[in-house]
Protein backbone atom coordinates (compact mmCIF):
# COMPACT_ATOMS: atom_id res chain seq x y z
CA UNK A 1 0.00 0.00 0.00
CA UNK A 2 1.51 3.23 -0.66
CA UNK A 3 1.25 5.71 1.52
CA UNK A 4 -0.50 9.15 0.32
CA UNK A 5 2.19 11.51 -0.92
CA UNK A 6 2.28 15.17 -2.42
CA UNK A 7 0.35 16.32 -5.15
CA UNK A 8 -1.44 19.18 -6.79
CA UNK A 9 -3.83 21.37 -4.75
CA UNK A 10 -6.73 19.56 -7.13
CA UNK A 11 -5.26 16.28 -6.69
CA UNK A 12 -3.60 13.95 -4.07
CA UNK A 13 -2.45 10.54 -3.82
CA UNK A 14 -4.76 8.93 -0.66
CA UNK A 15 -7.30 6.51 -1.78
CA UNK A 16 -5.66 2.44 -2.24
CA UNK A 17 -5.51 1.39 -6.43
CA UNK A 18 -8.65 -0.52 -6.41
CA UNK A 19 -8.36 -4.12 -8.32
CA UNK A 20 -9.87 -4.63 -11.49
CA UNK A 21 -10.08 -8.23 -11.15
CA UNK A 22 -10.43 -10.94 -8.55
CA UNK A 23 -7.16 -11.87 -8.64
CA UNK A 24 -5.89 -8.43 -8.13
CA UNK A 25 -8.63 -8.22 -5.33
CA UNK A 26 -6.79 -10.92 -3.47
CA UNK A 27 -3.57 -8.90 -3.40
CA UNK A 28 -3.47 -5.01 -2.11
CA UNK A 29 -3.03 -2.81 -5.23
CA UNK A 30 -4.85 0.70 -4.53
CA UNK A 31 -3.83 4.03 -5.60
CA UNK A 32 -6.09 6.82 -3.70
CA UNK A 33 -7.27 10.36 -4.35
CA UNK A 34 -7.55 12.81 -1.53
CA UNK A 35 -11.03 13.49 -0.25
CA UNK A 36 -12.10 15.34 2.87
CA UNK A 37 -14.73 14.58 5.62
CA UNK A 38 -16.02 17.12 8.35
CA UNK A 39 -16.84 15.47 11.97
CA UNK A 40 -20.62 14.39 11.20
CA UNK A 41 -23.09 14.42 14.38
CA UNK A 42 -26.20 12.56 14.93
CA UNK A 43 -27.93 14.26 12.02
CA UNK A 44 -25.77 13.44 9.33
CA UNK A 45 -22.15 14.43 7.73
CA UNK A 46 -21.61 17.48 8.90
CA UNK A 47 -19.49 19.81 6.27
CA UNK A 48 -17.46 23.07 6.66
CA UNK A 49 -17.24 23.93 2.85
CA UNK A 50 -19.65 26.91 2.13
CA UNK A 51 -20.57 26.08 -1.55
CA UNK A 52 -21.51 22.61 0.10
CA UNK A 53 -25.03 21.65 -0.72
CA UNK A 54 -26.66 20.35 2.07
CA UNK A 55 -29.60 17.81 1.85
CA UNK A 56 -32.18 20.30 2.55
CA UNK A 57 -31.26 22.66 -0.29
CA UNK A 58 -29.83 20.43 -2.47
CA UNK A 59 -30.39 20.84 -6.27
CA UNK A 60 -33.33 18.58 -7.14
CA UNK A 61 -34.26 17.48 -10.80
CA UNK A 62 -38.06 17.48 -11.81
CA UNK A 63 -40.34 14.69 -11.87
CA UNK A 64 -39.10 12.68 -8.84
CA UNK A 65 -40.57 10.20 -6.80
CA UNK A 66 -39.74 9.21 -2.97
CA UNK A 67 -40.32 7.66 0.19
CA UNK A 68 -43.71 7.86 0.62
CA UNK A 69 -45.51 8.17 4.31
CA UNK A 70 -48.33 5.69 3.70
CA UNK A 71 -48.14 1.62 3.75
CA UNK A 72 -48.39 1.10 0.09
CA UNK A 73 -45.15 1.09 -1.84
CA UNK A 74 -43.95 4.25 -3.01
CA UNK A 75 -43.25 3.62 -6.57
CA UNK A 76 -47.07 1.96 -6.89
CA UNK A 77 -48.21 5.26 -5.18
CA UNK A 78 -46.78 7.78 -6.79
CA UNK A 79 -47.97 6.23 -10.52
CA UNK A 80 -51.33 6.08 -8.82
CA UNK A 81 -51.36 9.79 -7.90
CA UNK A 82 -49.64 10.60 -11.34
CA UNK A 83 -52.10 8.87 -12.80
CA UNK A 84 -55.04 10.51 -10.47
CA UNK A 85 -53.56 13.72 -11.29
CA UNK A 86 -53.52 13.37 -14.75
CA UNK A 87 -57.00 12.75 -14.64
CA UNK A 88 -57.94 15.01 -12.45
CA UNK A 89 -56.57 17.75 -15.26
CA UNK A 90 -58.41 16.20 -17.92
CA UNK A 91 -61.34 16.46 -16.20
CA UNK A 92 -60.93 20.09 -15.27
CA UNK A 93 -61.37 19.02 -11.53
CA UNK A 94 -58.25 21.51 -10.81
CA UNK A 95 -59.10 21.63 -6.86
CA UNK A 96 -58.40 17.63 -6.62
CA UNK A 97 -55.26 18.28 -9.20
CA UNK A 98 -53.76 20.21 -6.90
CA UNK A 99 -54.24 18.34 -3.82
CA UNK A 100 -53.16 15.30 -5.59
CA UNK A 101 -49.96 17.49 -6.55
CA UNK A 102 -48.95 18.66 -3.18
CA UNK A 103 -49.46 14.96 -2.03
CA UNK A 104 -46.87 13.58 -4.76
CA UNK A 105 -44.70 16.71 -3.80
CA UNK A 106 -44.77 15.38 -0.28
CA UNK A 107 -43.57 11.96 -1.65
CA UNK A 108 -41.22 13.58 -3.34
CA UNK A 109 -39.57 15.50 -0.55
CA UNK A 110 -39.85 12.63 1.96
CA UNK A 111 -37.89 10.42 -0.80
CA UNK A 112 -35.29 12.86 -1.53
CA UNK A 113 -34.62 13.20 2.20
CA UNK A 114 -34.28 9.22 2.61
CA UNK A 115 -31.76 9.05 -0.42
CA UNK A 116 -29.48 12.02 1.27
CA UNK A 117 -29.86 10.73 4.59
CA UNK A 118 -28.25 7.29 3.20
CA UNK A 119 -25.69 9.01 1.34
CA UNK A 120 -24.54 10.22 4.59
CA UNK A 121 -24.51 7.16 6.24
CA UNK A 122 -22.32 6.01 3.03
CA UNK A 123 -19.70 9.18 3.31
CA UNK A 124 -20.10 8.80 7.34
CA UNK A 125 -18.72 5.26 6.88
CA UNK A 126 -16.49 6.10 4.53
CA UNK A 127 -14.45 8.86 6.70
CA UNK A 128 -14.47 6.80 9.98
CA UNK A 129 -12.84 3.51 8.21
CA UNK A 130 -16.01 2.10 9.57
CA UNK A 131 -16.22 -1.62 7.92
CA UNK A 132 -19.31 -2.52 9.71
CA UNK A 133 -21.13 0.43 8.87
CA UNK A 134 -20.20 0.49 5.34
CA UNK A 135 -21.42 -3.26 4.54
CA UNK A 136 -24.69 -2.03 6.32
CA UNK A 137 -24.38 0.99 4.13
CA UNK A 138 -24.46 -1.34 0.66
CA UNK A 139 -27.13 -3.53 -1.21
CA UNK A 140 -26.36 -7.67 -1.25
CA UNK A 141 -26.29 -9.06 -4.46
CA UNK A 142 -23.75 -9.57 -7.83
CA UNK A 143 -25.57 -6.19 -8.97
CA UNK A 144 -23.52 -3.88 -7.58
CA UNK A 145 -20.11 -2.25 -7.90
CA UNK A 146 -18.00 0.05 -7.23
CA UNK A 147 -14.98 2.26 -9.68
CA UNK A 148 -12.89 4.00 -7.11
CA UNK A 149 -10.66 6.76 -8.71
CA UNK A 150 -7.94 5.57 -10.92
CA UNK A 151 -9.51 2.29 -11.46
CA UNK A 152 -11.89 -0.43 -13.38
CA UNK A 153 -15.10 -1.32 -12.39
CA UNK A 154 -15.61 -3.86 -9.47
CA UNK A 155 -18.39 -6.15 -9.28
CA UNK A 156 -20.54 -7.86 -6.48
CA UNK A 157 -20.87 -7.35 -3.34
CA UNK A 158 -18.46 -9.74 -1.90
CA UNK A 159 -15.33 -8.43 -4.38
CA UNK A 160 -16.92 -4.49 -3.36
CA UNK A 161 -16.77 -4.79 0.16
CA UNK A 162 -13.34 -6.51 0.05
CA UNK A 163 -12.29 -2.93 -2.23
CA UNK A 164 -13.38 -0.76 1.04
CA UNK A 165 -11.58 -3.03 3.11
CA UNK A 166 -8.53 -2.00 1.08
CA UNK A 167 -9.38 1.70 1.91
CA UNK A 168 -9.94 1.33 5.21
CA UNK A 169 -6.86 -0.93 6.06
CA UNK A 170 -4.62 1.81 4.33
CA UNK A 171 -2.42 3.85 6.20
CA UNK A 172 -4.81 6.88 6.88
CA UNK A 173 -5.58 8.26 10.30
CA UNK A 174 -8.79 8.23 10.40
CA UNK A 175 -11.22 10.06 10.45
CA UNK A 176 -10.16 11.26 7.05
CA UNK A 177 -11.65 14.92 6.10
CA UNK A 178 -14.05 15.70 3.39
CA UNK A 179 -16.51 18.35 1.75
CA UNK A 180 -19.14 17.27 -0.57
CA UNK A 181 -19.95 20.35 -3.01
CA UNK A 182 -22.61 20.57 -5.88
CA UNK A 183 -25.06 18.11 -4.68
CA UNK A 184 -27.85 16.89 -6.63
CA UNK A 185 -30.61 14.31 -5.63
CA UNK A 186 -32.83 12.46 -8.06
CA UNK A 187 -35.53 9.77 -6.86
CA UNK A 188 -37.77 7.88 -8.92
CA UNK A 189 -40.25 5.14 -6.86
CA UNK A 190 -37.55 2.53 -5.24
CA UNK A 191 -34.30 3.79 -7.08
CA UNK A 192 -32.72 6.97 -6.78
CA UNK A 193 -28.91 8.41 -7.36
CA UNK A 194 -26.94 11.57 -5.67
CA UNK A 195 -24.33 13.38 -7.94
CA UNK A 196 -21.57 15.18 -5.65
CA UNK A 197 -18.47 16.64 -6.18
CA UNK A 198 -15.75 15.13 -3.47
CA UNK A 199 -13.28 17.15 -1.71
CA UNK A 200 -10.53 14.74 0.42
CA UNK A 201 -7.81 15.43 2.65
CA UNK A 202 -5.74 13.16 4.63
CA UNK A 203 -4.50 14.46 8.10
CA UNK A 204 -1.69 16.29 8.03
CA UNK A 205 -1.79 16.78 3.86
CA UNK A 206 -2.16 20.50 2.85
CA UNK A 207 -3.31 19.17 -0.20
CA UNK A 208 -7.26 18.38 -1.42
CA UNK A 209 -8.12 15.62 -3.57
CA UNK A 210 -10.79 16.04 -5.76
CA UNK A 211 -13.36 13.21 -7.02
CA UNK A 212 -16.65 13.52 -8.95
CA UNK A 213 -18.97 10.93 -7.75
CA UNK A 214 -22.55 9.28 -8.83
CA UNK A 215 -23.88 7.06 -6.32
CA UNK A 216 -26.70 5.29 -7.30
CA UNK A 217 -29.32 3.80 -4.00
CA UNK A 218 -32.10 1.07 -4.35
CA UNK A 219 -34.73 0.74 -1.87
CA UNK A 220 -34.60 -2.73 -0.45
CA UNK A 221 -36.85 -3.75 2.57
CA UNK A 222 -37.78 -0.23 3.35
CA UNK A 223 -34.32 0.94 3.33
CA UNK A 224 -32.59 2.96 0.71
CA UNK A 225 -28.84 1.08 0.22
CA UNK A 226 -26.29 1.80 -2.28
CA UNK A 227 -26.11 0.11 -4.82
CA UNK A 228 -23.48 1.94 -7.11
CA UNK A 229 -20.25 4.22 -5.90
CA UNK A 230 -18.60 5.89 -9.25
CA UNK A 231 -16.07 8.13 -8.43
CA UNK A 232 -13.25 9.65 -11.04
CA UNK A 233 -10.37 12.20 -10.70
CA UNK A 234 -11.44 15.75 -11.49
CA UNK A 235 -8.64 18.11 -12.21
CA UNK A 236 -9.24 22.10 -12.34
Amino acid sequence: MVAAAAASPARASWRPAVPTTAACAAGRCFHVGVKRFSPANSAGLQTTSTRLHRPATAHVKSGEAAEGRTPSTESGNEESLRRDLETAIQEEDYARAAQLRDELRVLQEDGRSAVLAANARFYTAFKNGDLVAMHQAWAKGDHVYVVHPSAGRISGYDMVMRSWEMVCDADYEFPLQIDLQDVEVYVRGDVGYVTCLELVRTKGSSSWGKQVATNVFEKVDGKWVMCIHHASHFDQ
